[in-house]
């Protein structure tokens, strides 16, 4: 069975903090707090311009930091960004590949509040549970360039 993984507090919204989770029989976070969002995100509008894809890559890099470790056959993504599905399993597919790792089947469908992932995000968001990971913006930087 596919793990499933959940964002709480988008990417994009610069003044919140991002937790990423997953959950399949156990559970995982990441969290990227929102001043290391803001400096990661000033950095890559430059490397990304004029392209506006950024907050996918970012996306992305997040999921893949979550997974690296993990020996994991497929994995369901929230459907966070809709009709950017293509750059997501773009960007993650290259990460594994550039760590030489083998990647997961991706695929993207609508998780639901009810889903673990999507209660251990909220968790670990609103301060009740603590992140197994906490990354900066550095992190993704040396990842993707």
């Amino acid at each position: 069975m596919a793990y499933q993984i959940d964002q709480s507090g988008k990417v994009e919204d610069t003044n919140k903090l991002t937790i990423v989770a997953l959950a399949n029989g156990r559970v995982k976070s990441l969290k990227i707090s929102a001043v290391e969002k803001q400096k990661l995100i000033k950095i890559m509008r430059i490397h990304d311009y004029p392209k506006k894809t950024f907050i996918y890559k970012i996306f992305a890099s997040l999921i893949f930091l979550l997974l690296k470790n993990e020996r994991i056959e497929g994995i369901i993504i929230d459907n966070e960004y809709p009709g950017h599905q293509a750059i997501i399993k773009d960007v993650l597919q290259r990460l594994f590949k550039k760590k030489n790792k083998q990647a997961p089947e991706i695929m993207f469908a609508e998780i639901g509040k009810k889903s673990i992932a999507h209660k251990v995000a909220l968790e670990v968001f609103r301060g009740k549970r603590k992140p197994d990971i906490i990354i900066g913006a550095d992190d993704v930087i040396k990842l993707l360039y």
